[in-house]
This record gives C-alpha cells, structure tokens and sequence, in this order.
C-alpha cells in the first residue's frame, strides 16, 4: 500500500475505479471505502463514545445491511495505483494541518500511516521508536500497544489490534497505565532544564510577534503571564508520555484489556499528570462539550488519594502546578500549529474557549473586570460590531463606574452571552432579555462589575430611532482596534435618544438640540412594523414585570446620621453601575399631599417644611394626632400600590429616605403624638420593602455633622431603631434589616453594594 494516491475530483462517471465517501465538516473526504466493499470497514477508524456517536454508528451499519450505500454516499474516483483489487481497505483522510497523514486499513487486519503534512514525518518515525521500544519491555506493562510491521521513509505500517470500542470515562485500567509509563523514566530536575521549557518560550514569543486574526489576544497574554509566573529554579517530576491519550486512542479490547494506539506524540519527559490532564481535556472538549469548570470538576472527582499516588508518586502532590505545565506546552504547541493552518475546523473554536477559561481560572488576575474586558473585546474581534458612546478608547482602561453599549446582530448578541457567561471568575450573572436588546450585569469573584448592553435595534418605548446595522457598517477603528460608532451618528444618536425621552442633553456631549420626533419617518416605524414594534414593546414590557421588577430601599436615621450623602451615592450607584432606573421618595409615597398644602398650597407646603426642624411641632392633642396618622396611613396604603404598578413593576428600585420606621419610633418628628402600639399596628398592612438601612454614629459624629438633635434624643432613639431592626430581622424573612454604623463614608457604601448584590439587583 506504499503508493496510495487518492484524486480530488468529485464526480464519479462508472462505478468501475470508484469510491464511495463521507465528507468532513470542511466538506472534503473524510473517509473513503471501495463502491463495493459489502462492510463499513472505515468504521474501525472511529471510536465511538457519546450516545450520539453510537447512533450514528447504528444508523451507518443499518445502512450498509440494507445496502443502501450507492444511493446514500457521494462517489469519488480512484487514480489507477490506488489498490482496488481487494475488498476491506478504508482511508481516513486525517485532520487538516501540518500534522496530517493518510491512514489506510486492509483486511488482513494492517494499518498504514503515511505522510502528507510537513510535521507528519518525523511524528511517524517518533512512533515506530516508541512502537519498538514498547515491543522490547511489554512484559512489564498491562496494556497491549500495536506490533510495528514495517517504517520506512514516510511510510509506517503496525497490526490493528481487534476492540470492542473504547471507555468514555478515565478508569482504573488508565491510571494503572499511566503509573506504568511514569516508573520508565521517572526523574526529577529543574523546570529551567527542561529541555520544551525554552521552546514553549519560543511558540510565545512567536505568536506575539506574527498575530493571528483568530487566535485572541488575552489568550496569548495569559499564557505568556502563567510561564513568567512559574518559579522556573523550583523542582518537577518527570515521566514518559503518550502525549495524546485520549478516549479515542484507549482501546476496549476483545478480553477487556487496554490498548494504546497512536504514539507519534510520546515524550520521554514530560512533567507527570501530562496524560491524565490531556484524556480529560481532549474529552470533555471534543466529545462532552463541557466547560472548563465543567472538565476541573470531573478531574478532581477522579483524583483519589490512590489515583493521585498513581499518576504523580505523591497523593499531597501539587496537581494544579503539573496542569498549568501541561497547559503551558499543550496551549503554546497546537497555537503554534493553528497559527500556520490557514483554514480552521470548528474543533479549534471550541478550543480557544476552553483554553483561555483554564489559564484565567489558574492564574490570580490583579484586575478580573479587566480581564473579563479582555474576554469581551477578544470575542468581538471577528463579529461586526460597533461600541457606542465610548468614552475611553483603550477598551481595558475603561474606569470601575462605567459601563458598555455594544450594537451587533441579535446572533452575536446571544454567542457573546454564552461565553461571558462561562467566564471562570464570573460569581454570578444576570442576563434580561428584550426583543431589540440584552442587557448583563456581570458580577465578578472579587466583588467588581461590568454592565453591559447588546443591542441590535435601536428604539425607545415602539419607536425605532436610528438603523443600528448602518451604524455598524459605519463605525470607525480607533488605534487599539476597536470599532466605535463614527463621531456623526453618535451626535445623531444623543440627539434623537435624549429628544425621545424628554430630557435635556448631558454637558458632557456638549451643546446638541434635541429632536423628539425626528425618528416617526423611518420605515421600520409605519405599516406592519410599526404594529409589530408595539407588540414587541407590550411584550418586554409584560417580561419586565415577571422577570426584572424592581424593589423598595430604605434609609433611616436620626438627623446627622448622613442620609443624604449615602442615599445621593447609591442613587449613583444604581443607575451607573447596575443600570436601573430610581425613583426616590421622601419618607411617603405621597399620593395626597402635604396636610398644610389644603392651607398654604402645594409650594408653599412645602416651603414651610423645608423652612421648620424636625420634632419642633407644638401638637399635643391625642385626637388631632390620630386623625393626623389616619392622613399619613391612608397615604401609604394607597401609594403602595400606586408606587408598586408605577415603578416597581417597571423596573424601578425606589429608594426611600425614610419610611414608615419613622412613626414606630419617632411619631415626634411629623407632629404626632401617639403610643409606639398603634404605629406599629399599621406595619402589618404594608408593604415590606426588600432592602432597609439604619444609619447611626456616636452622638459627638452626628452633633458634629447637624446640632438639631440633643445627646440624649439622639442615644435614645438610636437604641430604639437598632432594637426594632434586629427584631423584624429575625422575624421577616422577605426582607433584610442591617444596622450600618455609618462614620466611614466608602466603607457604608461597600456594605450597601454587598446587600445590593444579595438582592440580585
């Protein structure tokens, strides 16, 4: 089988010199049999190992037992030295890239590799060394390895060793392998003397230097920062290596014993847990589809004390340092593979994920919203996209506060969504969805979050405003590569967005008018998509209230207990870090108005009580005083519900400086005078809000802040209000209760954001 030569021709014209084949994903031949062959020989080539492999197996064999293949595959033809004599033979067309080599098998039960790309010679003469060296010490093995027949210049001929398929999970039979192979040449040296440590310097250095469209930068920047990381003076172990032992190249045989196939990649030394980290790897990528928390997972489900001691000689060994070696060479080598193929399978993709989740979940990122900015920008690289209103062009410098509004097409939106939200350090992710838009608030490990918008229709309520595709096709590149909405539409854009909502332009986009309704004349706006438009938003809308409702805060305090300052900061907080829209109210919904407002009128009411201190009101009548509460409650059991359609259902957080707390404790201070009993009677038939802070200081911190108070009444009534928030906070469950000590202004707020979190804001 020394001249083997297949055409790339497609068409076949007779059935004499032809045949039949089944197609990669690239479309190519895969796999290729005789227009005759009776039996689906080519079968042996393929391991079959998740459910839906064996199905494709049944469904091929069902195929060739009802001779259906002449009508099922493609025919190919057959240049003349192909041997077509004898029935049995199949070939395997082999991965495209440098590695890439035929593989033909015949029915005297041979198999033959033979060279095609440029790196396949020397993998074929690698494996006949292994192949004989195995030979001469198979007595002290358990698993059986294929007979070498011949190797000859490309050309390497071995026994197919008879299997019953292969194991989908990593057994006792593997592990007991593994310890094998690492007793042959087990060694311990200097990381710095190994001798792959200054090549995997090299393939770095070389994918820095000769940038690949495909492969994304952060990948490489954090390959680059785990090798630099690595103590290169500290000892490893070392052993031999199969280099690709993987579910497909671990044989089930006939009498249930283990078969490695498949040596071009052996290594003499290699750092231990080499083979075991490529078996989970390679299969949970290629086979599983599982994440690389996923794959972690089931490697430290597998790893035993035994299963430890077994691999790495040691069960207190470092596993995580010998999988960031393994890492290290296994990434920097089939990088620098990729980097010269030209075109890509799918496989390579799915790679590239998994790869960049291992190293960042491996190494300790300084800044992870920074690192997560990478992710984002590097998973943009081959889409069309266009960032709007940028405000720093270097995408990794973007400052904690600000957040992204990202256009792109709703596929890429969804693509986007999947990977960010595999990202390893992501503590949690909120995802709300829109018929024009996604929105994410992405909350990271170490407390740090990014919000991001991914829009692919750009409106207002039913309106379309602007055509975010031409946009797109618009934006200019800005010199660290990334694609922004050009200077023009963005002016547009601000107009056309603030105009709609009825606001005024911010300064910060200088003096631009606004124009409400220069938006009705686009097409997208008329006719059947106007209709559709306004369903779409009736449907968000309806989505809004079930699924992104808002909640009710509150703060309360003695006067000086800093109010304003904190509720001022999570109002910012709010709105640019967790991209929700507030409401603040002042201590009632206020649905009826001031009680002086039926005297003085609406402004002057309110005039009178900005003017007037708190608790200086001269009521003393009990009747007054209730049928004065009776106004105040029915305030609040109307405007909840009123605040509770008009905001909350909408999304809104409603922040209330004050809350009904105020009249349990304090009925004083709105010239009430009433047993705490009655007040707090009324809680019962009220909302209770989600969120409720406490503010309190030492008497000299709230004097020192407003004199309004005296020592005694400020220590008196912040007893009180700690008591009755550490009792509703044993006894509801709907809602938290936090006494904050508010005398470090950041600290309260960092403390307010954890409860944010908590909330699932």
């Amino acid at each position: 089988m020394s001249t083997v030569s297949i055409s790339n021709e497609r068409e076949a014209t007779t059935k004499e010199g032809h045949g039949l084949y089944i197609p990669g994903v690239d479309g190519h031949p895969r796999w290729i049999w005789p227009a005759d062959s009776k039996r689906p020989t080519f079968l042996q080539f393929f391991q079959p190992i998740s459910w839906k492999q064996h199905i494709y197996v049944i469904v091929i064999r069902l195929i060739f037992l009802l001779r259906l293949q002449q009508l099922v595959f493609s025919s190919i033809p057959l240049k003349a030295d192909f041997t077509r004599k004898e029935d049995g033979w199949a070939v395997f067309t082999g991965t495209p890239g440098p590695n890439r080599k035929l593989v033909i098998i015949n029915k005297k039960g041979e198999i033959a590799k033979v060279a095609v790309g440029k790196m396949a010679i020397p993998n074929l003469r690698n494996e006949a060394f292994f192949l004989r060296d195995l030979q001469a010490n198979e007595q002290r093995f358990s698993f059986r390895v294929p007979k070498l027949i011949r190797y000859k210049d490309e050309e390497l001929v071995m026994e197919k060793i008879p299997s019953q398929g292969t194991w989908s999970r990593f057994t006792q039979q593997h592990a007991t392998a593994l310890w094998q192979l690492r007793r042959v040449k087990a060694h311990n040296g200097l990381l710095s003397d190994w001798r792959e440590w200054d090549r995997i310097h090299k393939r770095i250095n070389q994918l820095k230097n000769e940038p690949h469209a495909d492969i994304p930068v952060g990948l490489i920047t954090d390959l680059l920062k785990m090798v630099v990381q690595e103590d290169r003076t500290a000892a490893v172990s070392y052993g031999l290596a199969h280099g690709d032992f993987t579910p497909w190249n671990t044989l089930r045989t006939n009498d249930d014993q283990l078969a490695i196939i498949d040596w071009e990649l052996g290594q003499t030394e290699m750092p231990l847990g080499f083979d075991f980290f490529h078996f989970h790897l390679q299969n949970g990528i290629m086979v599983e589809r599982k994440s690389w928390q996923q794959i972690y997972r089931g490697m430290q489900e597998v790893l035993t004390e035994e299963t430890r001691s077994a691999l790495f000689g040691n069960a207190e060994a470092d596993v995580d340092r010998y999988l960031r070696l393994y890492l290290m060479y296994h990434i920097s080598y089939y990088l620098s593979l990729y980097q010269q193929q030209q075109d890509w399978h799918q496989q390579i993709y799915w790679q590239l994920d998994v790869w960049s989740d291992a190293l960042v979940s491996l190494l300790d990122p300084e800044d992870q919203r920074r690192a997560l900015l990478s992710r984002l920008f590097d998973g943009l690289k081959n889409r069309d996209y266009a960032v709007l209103k940028m405000e720093h062009e270097d995408p990794l410098a973007l400052p904690p506060g600000s957040d992204l509004d990202i256009l792109l097409s709703r596929e890429d939106a969804r693509q986007l969504v999947d990977l960010l939200e595999r990202y390893p350090l992501l503590a949690r992710a909120k995802v709300v969805r829109k018929s024009f838009m996604t929105s994410l608030l992405l909350v990271l490990q170490d407390g740090q979050i990014l919000s991001v918008d991914l829009i692919w229709k750009l409106k207002r309520k039913a309106t379309v405003f602007m055509d975010a595709g031409r946009m797109i096709q618009r934006a200019d590149k800005n010199r660290y590569g990334v694609r922004v909405v050009s200077a023009q539409d963005t002016r547009r854009y601000v107009e056309l967005f603030y105009g709609l909502n009825g606001a005024e332009v911010p300064a910060k986009f200088g003096h631009l008018e606004t124009f409400p309704g220069g938006a009705n004349s686009l097409a997208e706006n008329k006719g059947s998509q106007g209709l559709g438009n306004r369903a779409a938003y009736l449907l968000d809308t309806l989505r809004t209230m079930v699924y992104n409702r808002g909640f009710l805060i509150t703060f309360s305090g003695v006067d000086g207990a800093g109010k304003s300052t904190i509720i001022e900061r999570v109002v910012t907080m709010l709105d640019k870090e967790f991209r929700r829209p507030v409401k603040v109210l002042r201590h009632r919904p206020s649905v009826l108005p001031i009680l002086s407002a039926w005297r003085y009128g609406k402004k002057g009411a309110e005039e009178k009580s900005m003017a007037s201190l708190p608790r200086t009101g001269n009521n003393t009548s009990l009747v007054s005083s209730l049928l004065r509460f009776s106004y105040y409650y029915l305030d609040y059991l109307l405007g909840q519900w009123y605040v509770h359609f008009r905001y909350v259902l909408r999304g809104y957080v409603v922040v209330y400086d004050r809350y009904y707390y105020d009249f349990i404790i304090d009925p004083r201070r709105t010239n009430l005078e009433l047993p705490g009993w009655v007040t707090a009677a009324g809680f019962r038939l009220l909302q209770k809000p989600a969120l409720n802070f406490f503010l309190y200081a030492d008497p000299d911190t709230i004097l020192a802040r407003k004199q309004e108070l005296d020592r005694d009444t400020i220590v008196s009534l912040t007893k009180q209000y700690r008591n009755l928030f550490e009792g509703f906070e044993k006894k509801n469950t709907s809602g938290q209760y936090v006494n904050l000590e508010n005398v470090v202004l950041e600290d309260s707020l960092q403390a307010i954001r954890t409860s944010l979190l908590k909330q699932n804001v």
